[in-house]
């Protein structure tokens, strides 16, 4: 989804809600400049802000889009995914739980392969089901989201 596409979204469920963009700003804790150029396709979110924008909203992070890039055959793809609906960046989440940020980046990059032992130490730091990584999962975005949600 391009900028300009979010940014429509975004200004579509602001207001349902009811919200001018000053009111909407307040509520994510960032300038009225800031939520004026995402819903112009100046500029988009950061992934990391999603979780927050949609909380803020009462929508899914699916239904931002967040996973519309992501390939669930990959199991980087699906780190990737985890780590942003925990809210953290890839930097917080190295840093937090002793991975390297080049080893996050090779796995979300699709250029590193993900141990036995690293996968164990992910599924306890994200709290995920050791199913999310089993690769015959049908879905496991949308799993995850409704685990999240339940």
């Amino acid at each position: 989804m391009d900028k300009l596409e979010l940014g429509s979204r975004i200004e579509k469920w602001r207001t349902e809600k009811g919200w001018n963009q000053k009111e909407f700003a307040k509520k994510l804790r960032v300038s009225l400049l800031t939520v004026q150029n995402w819903e112009d396709g100046l500029s988009a979110p950061t992934q990391t802000r999603y979780q927050q924008i949609a909380k803020v909203l009462g929508i899914s992070l699916t239904e931002m889009g967040l996973a519309d890039e992501l390939d669930p055959q990959y199991l980087g793809d699906r780190i990737r995914f985890a780590r942003l609906l925990r809210g953290y960046s890839i930097e917080k989440f190295a840093y937090e739980f002793g991975f390297t940020i080049q080893t996050v980046k090779g796995w979300e990059n699709r250029s590193l392969e993900l141990t036995e032992i690293s996968m164990t130490r992910i599924v306890k730091a994200l709290e995920l089901p050791h199913s999310y990584f089993h690769l015959n999962t049908s879905n496991p975005f949308q799993m995850l989201q409704q685990e999240r949600v339940a």
